[in-house]
């Protein structure tokens, strides 16, 4: 499967070890020649998916969505015990992203693997946030809970399927182009800064002005994920016919049926 779970984490120790000790794409041209090495091997539009999905996302976006949730609950008179339940049920989607990344190899939506996947998540993300948005949590009561976990559940579904479907084609990329790591190490970036950005933006509101700015703020983020989806940044070739997605499911049965039980 092209979504192996995983793959960035595993390879960012070797990542910093490599630009460390080699100088990979640092030597001769810093910051610059390690820019035109990624962008050779990826091209300019896909790194911008990557800066969206992994800056935008799953930096900036993860970081106010769970930061938001407990004073929102807070707000709505939940207990500890109705927090904790909701949690669950808000992080579903970081615990199936097995069975999705199966189903995007196995099942594609439309004429791609992953962009129908990443589509239809961006939308679903979208409009759960456009419905917390819209909602006032001291209007709400502790029997609102659930609800209002399902749409936190929303968003999650987008940021998780963005992580993973990104991981597994830049994975992908990088075995065909006999790449190095340095777009681990440029993804890991992303990642960081957006947590930062997102954790200097909670300090601003949360206490002032409530955890609806925070959720707010990621309405953006996910019309540009939904926009730049669309307009195909990801670069996939087109899936092949029924019947060879039928074979390769069944090449690994048993990969399959544990993928959807997870």
């Amino acid at each position: 499967s092209h979504n192996a779970l995983g793959p960035a984490a595993m390879a960012a120790s070797e990542a910093m070890f490599e630009a460390a000790t080699h100088g990979r794409g640092l030597d001769g041209g810093g910051p610059v020649g390690f820019y035109k090495v990624v962008r050779t091997a990826f091209g300019p539009r896909f790194l911008g998916f990557l800066g969206i999905t992994y800056f935008g996302l799953k930096g900036v976006a993860n970081t106010l969505v769970r930061t938001a949730f407990l004073p929102w609950l807070q707000k709505m008179g939940a207990s500890g015990t109705d927090y904790q339940l909701a949690t669950v049920i808000a992080l579903v989607p970081w615990s199936t992203k097995g069975a999705v990344g199966t189903l995007s190899d196995c099942v594609p939506l439309g004429r791609y693997h992953k962009r129908g996947y990443m589509l239809a998540s961006a939308v679903i993300g979208a409009m759960g946030l456009c419905a917390l948005v819209s909602l006032q949590p001291d209007s709400l009561g502790p029997t609102s809970v659930w609800s209002v976990a399902t749409l936190f559940c929303c968003v999650h579904l987008m940021i998780s399927s963005f992580d993973l479907l990104c991981e597994g084609k830049y994975a992908e990329v990088m075995r065909e182009e006999h790449t190095g790591t340095e777009v681990v190490t440029l993804i890991w970036f992303f990642i960081q800064m957006g947590s930062l950005v997102g954790a200097g933006m909670t300090g601003i509101f949360v206490d002032a002005e409530g955890p609806r700015p925070l959720v707010a703020a990621c309405l953006p983020l996910a019309a540009l994920a939904v926009w730049r989806t669309h307009a195909g940044d990801l670069p996939e070739r087109p899936a092949r016919g029924w019947r060879a997605m039928r074979l390769k499911v069944l090449s690994e049965p048993q990969l399959f049926i544990l993928a959807i039980g997870m």
